[in-house]
């Protein structure tokens, strides 16, 4: 009976998602919502993962996790199948998207398989996938994507280095944010740590990148910094192609 039920709401949905494409509407995530909801969740492809076990103890806020250490309602595509308000935490540590499924399941939280995560949104945060094979970069799996103007696209590794601590009896884990950045400009990834890496890819723009290098407005907020800084370079560049 409830394998008839999902296969009856699916033909429901699918009819008006045919309806909303052929009249070139917007698909909200309210529709997907409503359908996981009818369906269940459990259901779905979701449902797919390893169990999550911790393995290391933290006594304070340096945490693996990121931004908050708590699940987080987000996003994310997932064997193909676009799921909104879902609970989830990123690991940094391990660099797994966890999926809490509730303590009435056999395993509460589950690691989602990497390989079906095509993106997802955490804390207002958007992440990619960057292929296993892109050997252009010294980390693979989940970047943060920080700017995307046409044929550039910044992006973050968002990593946290483990330091084993011990306090009188007590054994426990900080984590550090160690993190590092990378482009991907027309199709080919590079990894950016400094103004020569800037320079290798863009010789022809020396002089825009020596006057907008600014190594003092980095060490306040790198973030910030490369946002800005490759903002206005692809404007630069725009502009050239245009002329």
């Amino acid at each position: 009976m409830k394998n008839t039920n999902r296969a009856f709401f699916s033909l429901i949905f699918l009819f008006f998602l045919n309806i909303c494409i052929g009249q070139n509407a917007k698909i909200e995530p309210e529709y997907f919502n409503w359908f996981d909801k009818e369906v269940q969740r459990k259901n779905t492809s979701l449902y797919n993962g390893v169990e999550y076990i911790e393995l290391y103890r933290t006594i304070n806020d340096k945490h693996k996790f990121f931004g908050n250490s708590d699940f987080q309602m987000g996003s994310l595509v997932y064997d193909g199948q676009f799921f909104d308000q879902v609970p989830l935490k990123y690991d940094l540590d391990a660099d797994n998207l966890l999926l809490s499924v509730g303590y009435n399941y056999p395993y509460p939280i589950l690691i989602l398989i990497k390989s079906k995560i095509q993106s997802f949104n955490l804390q207002d945060a958007d992440f990619v996938q960057v292929p296993e094979d892109t050997e252009a970069l010294g980390a693979t799996g989940f970047y943060q994507v920080l700017f995307k103007e046409k044929a550039i696209t910044l992006l973050k590794k968002n990593t946290k280095k483990r330091f084993k601590r011990i306090r009188g009896n007590t054994l426990y884990y900080e984590f550090i944010p160690e993190d590092s950045y990378a482009l991907n400009y027309e199709g080919e990834f590079y990894e950016i740590s400094n103004k020569k890496d800037v320079l290798r890819i863009w010789p022809e723009q020396k002089a825009f990148i020596n006057e907008n290098f600014n190594s003092s407005l980095r060490k306040i907020n790198e973030d910030t910094f490369w946002t800005s800084f490759f903002s206005k370079l692809a404007d630069v560049i725009n502009t050239e192609n245009k002329g």
